[in-house]
């Protein structure tokens, strides 16, 4: 499955939140650097456990988890009516 991360939402999270640069957020959640830009660039989508790190890190609602991490691949499903 192609990576579906709203990175730009996930950005502004950042950055309301307080975190001025990937590094620090990377800090923050226990990660490197790297992991943070290739979750931001869209290389690849998160695990279950960094998504919960981001959840508490960002002190993040339901829905803007749901926004952030499966909104794209919602809004692309196609589901059979019957």
């Amino acid at each position: 499955m192609k990576p579906s991360i709203n990175s730009e939402l996930l950005e502004s999270k950042m950055l309301l939140a307080g975190f001025k640069s990937r590094k620090s957020f990377a800090e923050a959640l226990g990660v490197s650097e790297h992991s943070v830009s290739n979750l931001l660039n869209r290389v690849y989508n998160p695990s279950f456990e960094l998504m919960n790190k981001i959840y508490q890190t960002l002190d993040l609602k339901p829905d803007e988890g749901q926004e952030i991490f499966f909104g794209n691949y919602l809004r692309n499903t196609k589901v059979l009516v019957v």
